[in-house]
């Protein structure tokens, strides 16, 4: 099984929307919908929130078989009302090329 992490940074006063509008949205409102479009795309995704004094962070873990293609999945399939949360939140812009995946610089299992 193979794993993906990923910080994705937390436009400034941007918190509690991305509370109510996705962490709710996910584990309330729509958790069935967003558990299932995660299943199809044959990840386990994990989200913290990392708050620093420099700024929050969005800290996604995806396992599974390809990580990678999981992530492309989920975010080819979001709803369009959810992309443009996600580009107000964190500054995406959902209609340009998504930005190079992490690369693993370290593992001490290896």
């Amino acid at each position: 099984m193979a794993m993906l992490a990923m910080a994705i940074p937390i436009l400034p006063g941007k918190k509690e929307k991305w509370q109510k509008e996705i962490i709710e949205n996910f584990t309330v409102t729509n958790k069935a919908e967003a558990d299932s479009l995660r299943e199809e795309a044959g990840v386990h995704e994990r989200t913290f929130l990392q708050e620093t004094p420099n700024g929050d962070f969005v800290i996604l873990t995806f396992e599974g078989d390809d990580p990678a293609a999981g992530w492309a999945h989920i975010m080819q399939n979001m709803p369009p009302e959810m992309s443009a949360v996600v580009a107000e939140i964190h500054g995406f812009d959902m209609d340009a090329p998504p930005p190079p995946l992490p690369t693993l610089v370290y593992d001490s299992k290896a």
